[in-house]
C-alpha cells in the first residue's frame, strides 16, 4: 500500500521472496538490469574496476554462491561478484549518500535508514526482502554480500559511505557484511567481528542487538575502528562522515542535523522521509527490529513507473556530495 507525507513524498513495501529458486521473473529481470548499469560505470575506471577474478579465487564461499545466483539470473559469476565489489571499486572516487537511526524501543531497538545509491531508479526497481538462511537480506536477487541485513540470532547491520583508506589485501565489504550476518551468533560477537577485521575500504557500520543499549556504529578504516555508543535510550546516528575516528572529517551536514532534531519526537519513517534527509538517490528505506525478528523495506514511488529510466555515469555521481 502506497504511502504519502505531509509534503507530498509518496513510497510503498517491496515483496518479499525466498533465497533459492525459483525467483519471480521480474524481479530477476530487473536485478540484471541493475547489475548491468553497475557494471557500466565501472567501464572509465579501467584496470581498478578488474578485482573480480581475484576476489572469486580467493573467497570460494561467495564465489560458490556466485555460480548459483548468476545461473539463475542468467549472468556470468564473475560479472555477478564485481556488481557485488561496487562498494570497493567506487571507494574513494565519490561522495555517497545513507542516513541511520539506531532507536531505543519499547520491544528492543529498531535500526532504520535510508539506502543512497546509484542508479535509485534501478536499485528501486529491484529491490526485495530476500529470506536467507541466516535471515533477510533488504536487498535484491543477485545479493551475495549485504547492505542492509538482520540476522536470526539477534542483530542488524548496515552499512552507510564513508572514506577510510583502500586495502586490496582486505575483505571487500558488503562481502564482509554477509559474513557477519552469516557466522556471528550475536549482537556482541557482530561487533567484535566489525572491530577487528582488515577491510578493502573503509566506511560507517551501524550494529543494533536485542536490548537497548545493544546499539554501536562502528567507524572503520581500513585496519582501525572507533566505536561510537549512545548514553542510555539516546538516539545514535550516522550519515557519511567519521565523528569519532582520527582524523575525524566532521562536515555540516544537513541530514545529520534533521535526524538529530526529531530522533525520538517523531516517526522514524517521517524523519527518514523528510525532504532535508531524501536524496536524488534515495533507493530504499528500512525498518529493522532484531528482537522482535520484524523487517520492512519501502521504495519511493515516482522511481517506479517504467517511464522513468536513470542512466548514470561515474561523472554523475560527483554532484552526490553526503
Amino acid at each position: 500500500m502506497r504511502t504519502t507525507n505531509a509534503d507530498g513524498y509518496s513510497y510503498e513495501p517491496v515483496p518479499t521472496v525466498n533465497g533459492k529458486p525459483p525467483y519471480p521473473p521480474e524481479l530477476v529481470a530487473k536485478s540484471r538490469n541493475f547489475l548491468q548499469a553497475t557494471l557500466t560505470m565501472f567501464k572509465p575506471l579501467g584496470q581498478r574496476a578488474n578485482i573480480a577474478p581475484t576476489v572469486f579465487q580467493k573467497y570460494p564461499v561467495h564465489a560458490e554462491r556466485a555460480k548459483h545466483a548468476a545461473a539463475m539470473i542468467g549472468v556470468d559469476p564473475v560479472d555477478l561478484m564485481a556488481g557485488n565489489l561496487c562498494y570497493d571499486i567506487l571507494a574513494g572516487t565519490i561522495a555517497m549518500g545513507c542516513s541511520t537511526l539506531a532507536l531505543a524501543g519499547k520491544d528492543g531497538p529498531v535500526l532504520t535508514r535510508n539506502m543512497d545509491w546509484f542508479p535509485a531508479e534501478k536499485i528501486a526497481k529491484a529491490s526485495c526482502l530476500v529470506k536467507e538462511e541466516y535471515g533477510v537480506n533488504a536487498g535484491f536477487l543477485g545479493m551475495l554480500g549485504a547492505v542492509t541485513g538482520m540476522s536470526r540470532h539477534g542483530f542488524c547491520v548496515c552499512i552507510n559511505a564513508a572514506f577510510g583508506g583502500s586495502d586490496p589485501d582486505g575483505y571487500p565489504m558488503l562481502l564482509f557484511l554477509r559474513h557477519v550476518l552469516d557466522t556471528a551468533q550475536s549482537f556482541n560477537h557482530a561487533l567484535e567481528m566489525v572491530e577487528k577485521e582488515r577491510l578493502m575500504s573503509g566506511g560507517i557500520i551501524t550494529l543494533v542487538g536485542i536490548q537497548n543499549d545493544e546499539r554501536a556504529v562502528v567507524e572503520r578504516a581500513h585496519a582501525k575502528a572507533m566505536v561510537r555508543r549512545p548514553t542510555g535510550d539516546e538516539p545514535l546516528m550516522a550519515t557519511n562522515h567519521f565523528r569519532a575516528l582520527p582524523e575525524p572529517t566532521i562536515l555540516w551536514c544537513e541530514r545529520y542535523e534533521c535526524m538529530a532534531k526529531h530522533a525520538g519526537r517523531r516517526p522514524a519513517i517521517d524523519i527518514l522521509t523528510d525532504r532535508r534527509v531524501l536524496q536524488d538517490i534515495t533507493a530504499q528505506h528500512v525498518v529493522m527490529c532484531p528482537a522482535t525478528q520484524s523487517a520492512g523495506m519501502f521504495v519511493p514511488s515516482h522511481l517506479l513507473p517504467e517511464s522513468v529510466c536513470d542512466e548514470m555515469t561515474v561523472a554523475d555521481l560527483l554532484r552526490f556530495v553526503g
